[in-house]
């Protein structure tokens, strides 16, 4: 049966975001607590640093990977399959690890009137269902994500309102409490950033300002309960039309804002310190257009131009970006200046990327070497090189439907994508798949 028959488990939500269709009676939004912040006076020097002088960018290196391995020859890698849901008809679904080996998934089922129930469930090393599905809220915005955060799995969304969360457990009872972030609408939810910050909480980069030509960067939901709902860190001063950024807490308690400038088509990046100061803007690349072609863009819609950070083991994080069909990486500094040319990772669209140890993991729907449409998985070193070898993780049969997601376990790897559960339907299903991280070339 279709999940629409879960059981809600939402202490309030949205009346409004659930015109038609929902399945259990909603509490009145006003019920639900709010958060609001006004960025301190402190955090925006009137003395704004200058950014860095225009870097001479060296162009892309290597031509990416070169063979990808089906995971079912890989017979020491113990890979695990499970479904976390069937008969799927909406976009938007996502997976987060924990340190001891367990799943959290989320993704969106279908109602009546546009809206969508989001669902919550967990799943063991081995990709076996541990908790039960349920119900958290209703939605009919996309931006659905999942976070591993302490104890509790912190998983964010967009309704009427802006940005909500919740903080499930294994659990079903209590339920779990719906909270907003007042400060972040739901009209700029393109181009919100959302990560782990540490001790638990989430941090957001996200358009500032009455022209919106800046990015506020936001710490929020605290595991701590005596702690601020919502905190802001800084402002950025470089930014003249920042979009789609991405976020990321660094080792030193600073965070790394990378953007795309919509004035110049550039991407830059900066750092805050721990204390809400940010440095200088740099120059990370200039996205060529002429990658833009018409099949490439088909290839790579629009969702691509989003970018890809990722804090790194050592002093660092690799940003990862598209270019028409092309999907490139490039290692910043403790800085957030470039360290070294940037790597050609291969081709495709929909790309998910992972911290793992001092570089990272990239998964992306692309072309085997047999087939369009599969779920490739590669390891990145230090400087963003590509192994020469990656994974194509389905068994090859069923193109994926929608975006993959990637999450690191302690030291198991989970994928999950959706993919069309006969030929000639529309339903889908939400499949994760599980393997050693050690296995990964």
């Amino acid at each position: 049966m279709a999940l629409s028959l879960l059981v809600f488990f939402g202490i309030s939500c949205d009346r409004s975001a659930s015109r038609s269709g929902g399945a259990a009676t909603a509490a009145p939004g006003s019920s639900e607590p709010k958060a609001h912040a006004e960025v301190p006076a402190s955090s925006v020097p009137a003395e704004p640093a200058a950014a860095t002088a225009p870097a001479e960018l060296e162009p892309p290196r290597g031509t990416g990977v070169q063979e990808f391995v089906p995971l079912s020859t890989l017979a020491a890698c113990k890979a695990k399959s499970g479904d976390i849901a069937t008969y799927i008809l909406r976009e938007g679904m996502g997976i987060a690890g924990r340190a001891d080996g367990s799943f959290g998934a989320v993704w969106l089922v279908d109602l009546k009137g546009g809206d969508a129930q989001i669902a919550f469930a967990g799943f063991d090393s081995d990709a076996r269902q541990i908790a039960r599905a349920r119900a958290i809220s209703i939605t009919r915005e996309p931006g659905l994500r999942i976070f591993s955060t302490g104890d509790a799995w912190t998983v964010t969304w967009f309704d009427a309102e802006g940005l909500a969360y919740a903080r499930p457990r294994w659990e079903t009872n209590p339920p779990a409490e719906i909270l907003r972030i007042g400060a972040i609408g739901k009209d700029v939810s393109e181009h919100v950033a959302l990560a782990p910050a540490p001790g638990g909480a989430l941090v957001a980069a996200a358009p500032f300002g009455a022209e919106r030509n800046q990015l506020g960067v936001f710490q929020f939901a605290p595991v701590d309960p005596a702690q601020p709902q919502l905190k802001a860190v800084g402002v950025t001063r470089h930014t003249k039309k920042p979009r789609w950024p991405a976020v990321a807490a660094d080792a030193a308690g600073g965070y790394l804002v990378a953007w795309h400038d919509e004035d110049d088509g550039s991407i830059r990046a900066s750092r805050f310190d721990a204390s809400g100061r940010e440095g200088n803007a740099h120059l990370v690349a200039r996205p060529q257009s002429g990658d833009r072609s018409a099949v490439a863009t088909q290839e790579a819609p629009d969702k691509d131009r989003r970018l890809g950070l990722v804090a790194t083991g050592g002093a660092g994080a690799l940003l990862l970006w598209n270019e028409g069909a092309t999907l490139i990486a490039r290692a910043l500094d403790a800085e957030a200046r470039p360290r070294g040319a940037p790597w050609v990772i291969g081709k495709g669209k929909w790309r998910a990327v992972a911290p793992s140890g001092d570089g990272a993991l990239v998964a992306w729907v692309g072309h085997d070497g047999k087939a369009e449409g599969q779920p490739l998985l590669v390891k990145l070193a230090a400087d963003g090189a590509p192994s020469a070898r990656g994974l194509r993780v389905s068994d090859g049969v069923n193109p994926v439907k929608d975006s993959p997601s990637l999450a690191v376990a302690g030291e198991r790897v989970g994928v999950a994508w959706t993919e069309a559960m006969s030929p000639g339907v529309s339903t889908k299903r939400a499949v994760l798949r599980v393997l050693e991280r050690a296995c990964i070339p």
